[in-house]
């Protein structure tokens, strides 16, 4: 077995992450009335960094009979996430969810414009009580605490330099501003705000996924839910700091919030006080934690097969190419390019386009073709071809086709008549087609390059 990261498409993360998503559902009030305070948060956090992060875990296995079952289960896997990739693609592609990411991130950014414009009538307050809190806390943080009654409820936002913003009606109630404050000093405590940021993130880059975008609202949920356990554990968990939690809540529970998702705000509900009433440690609550968190890891991950082929292939299987990639290129006949439905490649540092045009190499010379798999305007393909006709050569036909997949060779042969070459790429990586003239005379011909569906 072998373990590497390797670079991951947004939409194959973003199909993989439904799957993940129903999982966290399945759990989620098991998790938050049955296990420890923050499992349902870890789950949550590992899916945050999974979407987040360019790359996933590549786990390369031998197909042994042991692993005959897990490998069918991959391949089926792999194949039919294939394919919802490619179709996908053909209405969410590269350029449109960019466009779509910018949108997003520019209304986040008028929010925050007007967020801030609410801030401005927030007025600093020196109150003992506040200070007693804040020092009790111990945070090396400075936190500021401020009054604003254009707000309905408390909130807390920034990192750095947080700041807490409160009503006059809460300083008007000891019980409830002790309460309060000790919720608020949580999430300061727990960088709670960060993982708020990360939300946002994840909505510019996944709007297109309306189950995802929508979903993160019980990521919210579920860290109101982490800090209310945080807050009956300082204050000592007792049925009666529960309930009178619980009331605190309650004077909250029927008052609309007119904030966004820039800060946290204690704006509780029906879900977060019921749990606070039945929320208890047990050992099924631990081994259903245990359960998903194991039976998660490996969607985290793409599992391959070290002896196989990635995709099933028809045709002349070429052997005289690197025994390390396996049996990933063919030469095909005519008859079988005709049926290919072929897109385009990107070629490096230019636009998205298709490699077709004439060639003339002098005696020994040779010409590169440096693209990827990725496109701006079209689906994400998991294949190219590479077709070189009307080849021809005065004193005969020879030239050598070199194909390098992230800088290693996957393919060198040499030809000596028109070839189609069929292989089977990796949607997240380089490649370089080389067409080496090898004679001492002039090579003319025309070479065209496309990627094509499976």
């Amino acid at each position: 077995m072998t373990l590497s990261l390797t670079s991951a498409l947004i939409l194959e993360k973003s199909i993989k992450s439904l799957f993940l998503l129903a999982i966290i559902f399945l759990v989620r009030p098991i998790l938050n009335k049955k296990a420890f305070r923050s499992a349902s948060i870890v789950l949550w956090i590992l899916l945050l960094i999974y979407l987040i992060s360019p790359y996933e875990l590549e786990i390369g296995i031998e197909s042994i009979k042991g692993n005959s079952i897990l490998l069918a289960i991959t391949n089926f896997f792999n194949s039919s996430l294939g394919w919802l990739v490619n179709k996908i693609g053909y209405i969410f592609f590269k350029l449109n969810r960019l466009i779509g990411s910018v949108l997003i991130f520019t209304y986040l950014g008028i929010k925050i414009y007007k967020f801030q414009k609410v801030m401005k009538g927030s007025t600093p307050i020196h109150n003992t009580l506040c200070k007693e809190k804040i020092s009790e806390f111990g945070l090396k943080r400075k936190v500021e605490i401020y009054i604003n009654n254009n707000l309905k409820t408390p909130l807390t936002f920034g990192i750095l330099r947080p700041k807490i913003i409160l009503q006059d009606h809460i300083l008007a109630d000891k019980k409830l501003l002790d309460h309060v404050l000790i919720h608020e000093l949580m999430h300061i405590k727990k960088f709670h705000i960060l993982l708020n940021h990360m939300i946002n993130i994840v909505a510019c880059l996944y709007w297109f996924n309306p189950l995802l975008w929508l979903s993160l609202k019980y990521l919210d949920q579920d860290i109101e839910i982490n800090c209310d356990k945080l807050v009956v554990e300082n204050l000592g968990d007792t049925i009666k700091n529960r309930k009178e939690y619980c009331i605190s809540m309650l004077k909250f529970l029927e008052i609309g919030s007119n904030t966004n998702n820039i800060a946290l705000k204690l704006n509780p509900n029906k879900e977060r006080i019921l749990i606070m009433k039945q929320w208890k440690k047990t050992l099924t609550g631990l081994v259903v934690f245990i359960s998903t968190f194991i039976f998660c890891l490996p969607a985290f991950a793409n599992v391959a097969d070290l002896n196989q082929d990635r995709i099933d292939t028809k045709g002349e299987i070429v052997t005289n190419i690197n025994s390390e990639f396996g049996d990933r290129v063919q030469i095909i006949s005519e008859d079988e390019y005709e049926k290919l439905e072929l897109g385009e490649v990107s070629r490096t540092g230019l636009r998205a386009a298709n490699v077709d045009e004439n060639i003339r190499l002098k005696r020994f010379a040779n010409i590169d073709y440096k693209f990827n798999m990725d496109t701006w305007t079209g689906p994400v393909h998991d294949g190219f071809t590479v077709r070189l006709k009307d080849m021809s050569c005065s004193g005969g036909i020879k030239y050598q086709v070199i194909i390098e997949e992230d800088g290693k060779i996957i393919y060198n042969q040499f030809f000596a008549s028109d070839s189609i070459l069929k292989v089977k790429a990796n949607r997240r990586s380089n490649y370089i087609v080389t067409v080496v003239n090898q004679t001492n005379k002039t090579l003319s011909g025309k070479v065209k390059i496309n990627s094509y569906v499976r």
